[in-house]
């Protein structure tokens, strides 16, 4: 995505519910569904699912926003059943990964809608490349940037299962785990709350555990 929107421009298509970006190389166009808006002066989120959006958007552009708001309500997750939240108290950036984990989607895009209002699209771009040992690492340092859990091999975990990439517990004292993909791999030494004290590149392919 961010090779994509770095040296392209890019349209949204509502009607169509896709994105088409134009590059040197060709032009590429994705489905995308919406999850959610951005009022930045209200400091508020608002869900796509959310009536006002029912009626200007076509249906096929908020399946990923239903289905947030379906798992909100089968599991009593006030914050993804709730169409308007603010944001001083759950972050965008938290309700969004949400939207991502319940749609299995990698790729999220935002707009500027005008007037101080962002819509948040997730886009459909396929299965990801093969992650080299370096992108492994860089994946798991802006993890632990962005400050939404403290439980950092729990989330990475959920990252590797989740795009298919293989996952091993190698030690329990210290704790350590490896994740590997057909390019690459990492092995991660964590506390005992696991938060990453340590993390390093390894070549070696690990075999997919049970959970």
């Amino acid at each position: 995505m961010t090779a994509l929107t770095l040296d392209s421009q890019w349209q949204v298509d509502l009607p169509a519910a896709s994105v088409t970006f134009a590059t040197a190389y060709g032009n590429f166009t994705y489905p995308i569904q919406l999850i959610g808006s951005i009022a930045h002066a209200a400091g508020t989120w608002m869900w796509g699912w959310q009536e006002d959006n029912i009626e200007r958007f076509p249906t096929q552009a908020l399946r990923l926003a239903q289905a947030v708001l379906d798992k909100g309500l089968a599991v009593g997750i006030p914050e993804l059943a709730t169409p308007v939240i603010t944001l001083s108290e759950t972050p965008s950036l938290v309700l969004r990964l949400a939207a991502q984990t319940i749609g299995q989607v990698s790729h999220t895009l935002t707009v500027d809608a005008g007037r101080g209002l962002s819509l948040v699209f997730a886009v459909d771009m396929g299965q990801l490349r093969p992650l080299s040992s370096h992108d492994l690492v860089e994946v798991a340092m802006q993890a632990t940037d962005l400050g939404v859990t403290d439980n950092h091999l729990d989330a990475l975990e959920c990252y590797a299962r989740r795009n298919g990439f293989d996952y091993l517990v190698t030690s329990h004292d210290p704790l350590t785990a490896m994740v590997g993909s057909p390019a690459g791999g990492i092995e991660i030494e964590s506390d005992e709350g696991g938060r990453f004290i340590g993390l390093r590149e390894r070549t070696l392919q690990v075999q997919r555990q049970a959970s």
